[in-house]
């Protein structure tokens, strides 16, 4: 199958984004994570979606927030209500203490097509939560399907993404060898569900005969994930993936520029 190995039609290529933000110097998914990768000049930036209880799309990545603020809850059990009160910077440092979950709406208003999107549904099982056409919805009434791609460990997500934008918005399925992903979908076999056209594989999986048939004979873009290192970004570069997604995307600017 003959697919376009750019993300998006008018993006350099490779592409760089800012895993969860400046994730490496701010509290991750916050807004001060993602402003430092504006004043960084990171192209793109990757964040995570949850639709919470009562409605609203958040941008945060586990789906307990104890990890970032020592409060133990649910993102899909909690109202937005009590979730923007939450705060998720003083685990990184005491001069982000009350940082917050944003909204997505609030990321698209302040930095609209500033960014390219790496857009994480999270939603766990093969349901349909709603969260697939809020974001949709959400993305259209920014204008900002040209500067978003849509991915997720879940591809039965990507795959009610993919039919109801009716592929005019790229989808990727991301995949790692974890315990925490079901066996299965290790080794993306997740794209047999989804019917995506892009690939975004743990960087420790990407070698050079699982590349050539991945990207040079199956022609998926590769975006791949997380890499803070120049020799392995040099690695990975070399081989010709589409995007690299890095929690210190600054260290990886001078390095990308080469190859574009």
């Amino acid at each position: 199958m003959k697919r376009n190995t750019r993300i998006f039609p008018d993006c350099p290529k490779p592409l760089l984004f800012g895993h969860r933000g400046y994730s490496q110097l701010a509290p991750e998914n916050t807004m001060e994570s993602y402003q430092l990768c504006r004043e960084y000049g990171i192209p793109g930036i990757e964040l995570d979606v949850h639709l919470c209880a009562t409605g609203e799309l958040v941008i945060t990545h586990d789906y307990n927030v104890e990890r970032v603020s020592g409060y133990n809850g649910i993102v899909e059990q909690m109202s937005y209500a009590q979730i923007c009160t939450i705060d998720v910077g003083s685990y990184k440092a005491p001069s982000f203490a009350g940082a917050r979950i944003p909204l997505l709406k609030e990321v698209f208003e302040s930095f609209g097509t500033e960014f390219y999107y790496d857009i994480e549904l999270k939603e766990q099982g093969i349901s349909d939560s709603g969260l697939v056409e809020d974001t949709l919805n959400m993305i259209d009434a920014y204008d900002l399907g040209s500067r978003c791609m849509i991915s997720s460990f879940n591809p039965f997500s990507v795959r009610r993404f993919r039919k109801r934008c009716r592929n005019r918005i790229p989808t990727a399925v991301i995949y790692c060898i974890s315990e925490q992903v079901p066996k299965l979908l290790q080794k993306g076999f997740g794209r047999h569900i989804a019917h995506c056209g892009i690939l975004k594989p743990d960087h420790t999986q990407i070698t050079g005969k699982q590349f050539t048939h991945d990207h040079t004979r199956r022609g998926y873009p590769i975006v791949t994930w997380v890499v803070d290192d120049d020799m392995e970004g040099k690695r990975l570069l070399d081989l010709g993936v589409t995007g690299i997604i890095s929690n210190a995307p600054g260290n990886l600017l001078d390095l990308i520029a080469t190859y574009q």
